[in-house]
């Protein structure tokens, strides 16, 4: 009997860890809280990426088809020329707050100064 129980303890403990690890990689996988893009003449902006996340079901490609999951990347790009402001905000940001504003969904701004505000 003593047998039977340590060995559902190692099992226990092995399922524990894979568990804890899957988790663990997935939190990372999702990149951090909020972003912050900075780029040319207009203000810098605070993107709350989690809450686009959640809002978007963790459908990544709604975004990451233009850009790879890389910290920094829109810039890199920008500065290489192969991305484009507009590219990134007229073609996904705005597009996407007007698609759901006009579907009757919770949107975003449609505004370019109400996510690119001046710090104080």
């Amino acid at each position: 009997m003593s047998k039977k129980l340590t060995c559902l303890f190692i099992v226990l403990f092995f399922v524990f860890l894979a568990v804890f690890s899957y988790a663990q990689q997935d939190a990372e996988s999702k990149g951090a809280e909020i972003i912050v893009i900075e780029k040319g003449r207009m203000p810098q902006v605070t993107f709350p990426h989690h809450e686009h996340q959640k809002t978007l079901e963790n459908n990544c490609n709604a975004c990451h088809d233009l850009f790879p999951k890389q910290p920094g990347i829109i810039k890199q790009l920008i500065v290489r020329k192969t991305l484009y402001n507009k590219q990134v905000m007229n073609g996904k940001c705005l597009k996407c707050h007007k698609d759901r504003k006009a579907a009757g969904k919770k949107a975003g701004p449609t505004r370019c100064s109400r996510c690119h505000v001046r710090s104080k």
